[in-house]
């Protein structure tokens, strides 16, 4: 039974993560000749203080991404999405 675990920065939309986990899940089912079903995938999402890029932390490198993607979560948040 193959496992794919991905960790990624934390704040993408759920449905993002769905379809990652549906993506991978055909990626190695097609590429190991498996069933779809015998795949497990494991996503694990950090908080940017949390995930360092050379030395520093991702809340200040990535500073204007991470504030996009926590823009988006509120606007999600408050659609009621």
């Amino acid at each position: 039974m193959p496992l794919v675990r991905v960790d990624i920065m934390e704040g993408r939309p759920p449905e993002v993560i769905e379809e990652l986990h549906r993506k991978l899940a055909e990626l190695v089912a097609e590429t190991l000749d498996t069933p779809i079903d015998r795949v497990r995938t494991y996503i694990t999402q950090f908080p940017p203080e949390a995930w360092g890029i050379g030395g520093v932390p991702a809340s200040l490198a990535r500073r204007e991404e991470v504030e996009a993607r926590a823009a988006a979560a509120a606007e999600r948040d408050d659609s009621g999405h």
